[in-house]
């Protein structure tokens, strides 16, 4: 009787230590919020998340929010070395990733470029 109670007792041990396991492996290596990219106007963009490069996705993901023509919103995943995507990285550094300061990267982006002629 010893014998399975100490058996058992090893067996919870184990049990706990696998779901502990299975507990913190939160994020699965190799995969991105953005497995596919989307080609996007810079208007009506609303908000916009960058997310470094980490243990589960090796590049850096910009992800956009917009406003689509019925008013509804849609999220974007745009590729990193793209213009757009490189503008706001430029900016969201610059504003030392301050979540407060994202609409000044915004208002950059929605604001129509400017034609210069030279005539």
């Amino acid at each position: 009787m010893v014998l399975s109670q100490r058996n058992c007792a090893f067996l919870l041990v184990f049990v706990a230590a696998f779901c502990l396991e299975l507990y913190q492996a939160q994020h699965i290596v190799g995969r991105c919020r953005c497995p596919l990219f989307s080609r996007i106007y810079r208007y009506n963009i609303t908000n916009f998340q960058v997310y470094e490069p980490c243990p589960r996705c090796d590049s850096t993901e910009v992800i956009l929010t917009r406003i689509k023509l019925d008013n509804s919103t849609e999220q974007l995943c745009i590729h990193p070395r793209g213009k757009i995507a490189v503008n706001l990285i430029k900016c969201w550094e610059s504003i030392n990733k301050e979540e407060s300061r994202k609409m000044e990267c915004i208002e950059r982006m929605n604001r129509p470029e400017e034609k210069t002629s030279e005539d």
